[in-house]
């Protein structure tokens, strides 16, 4: 099963505002450093053993990346010693770097973390940490042999306005030149942000699909590029009668595809929330 990771926000609390322009923000080394894994406090994993906002005032510059901390001490403890601390892969998706010749950096969600051996790993949501809970072993022995050959490359670059946000919608390098275009979960909003079809699961598909199709043509792909999708939904037995209409928005039925139950922490409004992973050249 090819590996890409997913979304920076977690999949509670989804909503978006559609805005009037399109932008690709790549993020690169040689312009200002970047805010690794949203500004959480890697210390506090091992402390605490939560996920804490850092702040501002409490930084410190290692590999080319600002990290924030909660405290005073906590940053102390990160100086002396970072490489205890720092998350796996520099922060980023711990399943997109095991992903062999597509393997490639991604963002995460600082809430969908595990501590392995003594070792901090994050991934794009916790759907994905659950996959890659499942064999955590292997995944760690693929990621630490591709790193390497990572660390230099390209940060993702973050596909804006028309798609819409949050959750983001990322475009990664990979090492054939090509290119995953990762769509965050989309939910059946309008560019007013308000829900679309309460009760009709017809037409929150319709919605999500719009939406879907927004971040594929701002990230330069199609439905066609769609290698495989996550599906979040409340009553999946009823998502399988729109099979024609899920072929096309979301392509053809593929092996990876997923269908899963959406987290009841998710506005009760919201019938379905799809995730796309589209390929290009």
């Amino acid at each position: 099963m090819r590996k890409p990771c997913l979304s920076q926000s977690t999949i509670a609390g989804v909503g978006f505002g559609l805005f009037v322009t399109m932008a690709l923000t790549p993020i690169a080394r040689g312009e200002e450093p970047h805010l690794s894994i949203s500004g959480y406090d890697p210390v506090a994993y091992f402390t605490d053993g939560k996920p804490i906002k850092g702040k501002a005032e409490f930084e410190y510059l290692w590999h080319k990346l600002k990290w924030r901390f909660a405290s005073s001490g906590h940053r102390d403890l990160f100086v002396s010693s970072p490489s205890q601390y720092a998350p796996q892969y520099d922060g980023y998706c711990a399943m997109g770097v095991t992903n062999g010749e597509d393997a490639h950096k991604d963002t995460v969600d600082p809430e969908a973390w595990a501590i392995v051996d003594g070792k901090l790993y994050l991934t794009h949501n916790q759907y994905w940490l659950g996959v890659w809970r499942e064999h955590s072993d292997e995944y760690i022995k693929s990621a630490d042999a591709s790193w390497q050959a990572l660390a230099d490359r390209a940060e993702p670059a973050i596909v804006g306005p028309p798609c819409p946000t949050p959750p983001q919608t990322t475009k990664v390098a990979l090492r054939d030149g090509g290119h995953w275009v990762v769509v965050g979960g989309q939910v059946a909003r309008d560019e007013a942000g308000n829900v679309v079809g309460k009760g009709d699961l017809q037409r929150q598909i319709e919605q999500v699909g719009k939406n879907v199709d927004a971040c594929l043509e701002a990230g330069g792909a199609t439905v066609k590029d769609i290698i495989f999708t996550v599906s979040y939904v409340k009553q999946p037995a009823d998502y399988d009668k729109y099979a024609d209409l899920r072929q096309r928005y979301f392509g053809p039925p593929a092996p990876d595809s997923t269908v899963v139950p959406m987290p009841q922490s998710t506005n009760p409004d919201l019938l379905v929330q799809v995730e796309a992973f589209a390929k290009t050249q």
